[in-house]
């Protein structure tokens, strides 16, 4: 598909755009969006089949467990389970003309201090699942580095979410943006940001000012997409500012 481009730059720059506004991925900016489609390009693969493998979860690229494995199989890498439960993940691991025993017990996850789970968590819903994608992601970085490449898994990265008081406070959206989302909203911001809360866009707490670039833009472009489901717009102001 790649090779019958006739301009691949701007296809490239295009399906990150696309990307980015189906929220694929896990993508909240284009540039997110952008990143990967040259991935993809690079692997010359399809977005989906880069689903397949990949995710962004708190803005970094992961890998999944079940792809991590797909790898190293597909190296020559054998795995024969020995424990799979919700107190150990444990098998005997064969690469390369090396042989051993890797496991990730719910010790392990103590000393890590992943256990206790916190409410809502991979660890409380489905601790097995967790324990095997350690188990998997610490026996293929030890025998077969090149599959991962620095990558974690999604399971890892979760629990690298830091605690909400270290959470960053979201930027600010580019001046233009928000001079746009002001012009259409802040006369009605009380109903617009209730509507984004109820609508899931926004948090308890954030106003239309903390939306993403990709969805601002998108409400910048088509703002009745707000306005139509308030009780009263105002027409003229919505069209002098989609269009501005």
């Amino acid at each position: 598909m790649y090779d019958h481009l006739t301009d691949p730059l701007t296809a490239i720059e295009k399906m990150g755009e696309w990307i980015a506004s189906s929220g694929m991925l896990g993508c909240t900016k284009v540039e997110q969006g952008k990143l990967i489609a040259w991935q993809c390009a690079a692997e010359r693969k399809t977005p989906f089949d880069f689903k397949r493998e990949y995710h962004i979860i708190n803005g970094s690229l992961s890998m999944r467990s079940d792809a991590m494995l797909a790898g190293y199989r597909a190296r020559g890498g054998k795995v024969f389970w020995k424990q799979f439960d919700a107190r150990a993940a444990v098998a005997i691991w064969k690469y390369d003309g090396n042989e051993c025993e890797i496991g990730f017990t719910e010790n392990d996850a103590k000393i890590a201090g992943l256990l206790p789970a916190k409410p809502g968590s991979g660890w409380a819903k489905d601790p097995s699942a967790m324990l095997r994608a350690r188990c998997i992601s610490k026996a293929i970085r030890m025998l077969a580095p090149e599959v991962v490449a620095g990558i974690y898994t999604p399971e890892e990265t979760e629990d690298f979410t830091p605690a909400p008081s270290e959470v960053a406070v979201t930027p600010p959206r580019s001046f233009d943006l928000v001079t746009k989302l002001e012009a259409l909203f802040e006369a009605r911001e009380v109903e617009v940001n209730a509507l984004l809360v109820k609508a899931g866009r926004l948090k308890d707490g954030q106003t239309f000012r903390d939306l993403d670039d990709v969805t601002a833009s998108r409400y910048c472009k088509k703002p009745d997409l707000i306005l139509s489901k308030l009780v009263t717009i105002e027409p003229a102001i919505a069209t002098e500012v989609s269009n501005a």
